[in-house]
């Protein structure tokens, strides 16, 4: 894959895990309201998706509301109950030191983009970063990816999407641009391969080699 030197990833169940955060603050948020509260396995599938999307599958509470409720809990919790995956750091600076430039796009808000940059010491990897409140329509529309792309100063075709759920993979195909699709710790396989993504791979680890780095860039151990 030659052709690609600009690389835009999702962030939640593509570089981090922050489920524990948004199950404390969906059900902060459910309780406020006088909801009853949701089991984890209920709540994780909805990562990286709107709020708008999933509270209604919850409740019939007013999401504005139930959204000012998540967001003070969350602001406490989300960026502060984060775990980088398995793998992500050295493949990030593997990635770097090849001198790919890139991008974090996520329906994640500012702060906690921001947060996550300094809690990883990752404000040196990511040329530039794209918040769910930075953009007019959220992922699956192409918003995101768009302006993630031309910040790095990349164009779709040079740019290769990295993501985990079917929102990721439908604003790449809307873009158009190429899509690896991780698995998602979250579930959702299955409805994601079924969109069809330009490529699969098990975990993050397996990104350098599809990109056809079969060795480790100048400074990495062997």
């Amino acid at each position: 894959m030659k052709h690609i030197r600009f690389l835009v990833f999702d962030l939640d169940g593509t570089l981090i895990d922050s489920s524990d955060g948004v199950v404390e603050s969906t059900n902060y948020s459910l309780r406020m309201m006088g909801e009853p509260e949701q089991p984890p396995e209920k709540i994780k599938p909805y990562i990286g998706f709107p709020l708008t999307q999933m509270f209604p599958a919850f409740t019939d509470a007013p999401v504005a509301e139930l959204y000012r409720h998540f967001r003070v809990k969350a602001d406490e919790v989300v960026v502060a109950s984060s775990v980088m995956l398995d793998g992500v750091q050295e493949t990030l600076r593997l990635l770097r030191n090849h001198g790919y430039k890139m991008a974090i796009a996520t329906t994640k808000v500012r702060v906690n983009v921001d947060g996550t940059l300094d809690k990883f010491s990752w404000r040196g990897i990511f040329d530039t970063t794209v918040g769910g409140d930075e953009v007019a329509h959220v992922k699956p529309a192409p918003d995101a990816f768009l302006r993630a792309v031309e910040e790095l100063g990349g164009t779709p075709e040079t740019s290769l999407a990295v993501g985990d759920t079917i929102n990721d993979v439908l604003a790449a195909q809307a873009v158009p641009m190429e899509i690896a699709a991780v698995n998602c710790p979250y579930g959702g396989h299955d409805e994601m391969r079924a969109l069809k993504p330009d490529f699969t791979i098990g975990s993050i680890r397996e990104l350098p080699a599809l990109l056809g780095l079969d060795t480790p860039a100048k400074g990495d151990a062997a």
